[in-house]
């Protein structure tokens, strides 16, 4: 890390509330076109418990529990527990193992042996913010993370698109 950004900290510890999470990844799903309906993301403490639908010839009720999210550097690996279906039926890692990570977007990976999703933030995070997950908890109602050692230079106006410019005073 370089040592002269505009803002340094050495730890910002950072609140995200579970219900805009949960917003931010129906959308996506929505934008992707993906099969997925009635997700719902309940963040309780030490675990989020995840529902959905899966739509394909008929709709599949999922459930599964996370429990486990290492953070380091740039990236979070997040394991899935107690996967099942209508409730009761457990779903076998072979079948994970014969989707594995087919269509999976950039910064997004999956080893169905382990069943961990591994998010590397780098497709998440601007450029010009250097950041270093140091933790990452599970809260009632969201999730805690902190950072460590980061900083940030404001970005060249070639670097970001008019829509994220704040407007100028123009009296």
């Amino acid at each position: 890390m370089k040592h002269d950004y505009l803002v340094e900290w050495d730890y910002l510890d950072l609140r995200i509330r579970g219900n805009r999470i949960q917003q931010l990844v129906a959308e996506k799903l929505r934008e992707k076109h993906a099969p997925v309906s009635h997700l719902r993301l309940k963040f309780l403490d030490g675990e989020i418990q995840i529902s959905a639908r899966i739509q394909k010839t008929l709709t599949v009720p999922v459930k599964l529990t996370v429990r486990k999210i290492t953070a380091s550097g740039k990236i979070l690996k997040v394991v899935l527990d107690d996967v099942a279906t209508f409730g009761v039926l457990p779903i076998p890692k072979l079948l994970f193992q014969i989707i594995g990570s087919r269509r999976l977007p950039g910064g997004l990976g999956f080893d169905p042996k382990t069943l961990t999703l591994t998010i590397s933030l780098e497709r998440f995070v601007p450029s010009f913010v250097d950041i270093t997950l140091e933790d990452i908890q599970v809260i009632r109602g969201g999730i805690c993370v902190r950072l460590g050692r980061g900083g940030a230079d404001p970005p060249s106006p070639a670097g970001i698109s008019s829509a994220h410019r704040h407007p100028t005073n123009t009296r």
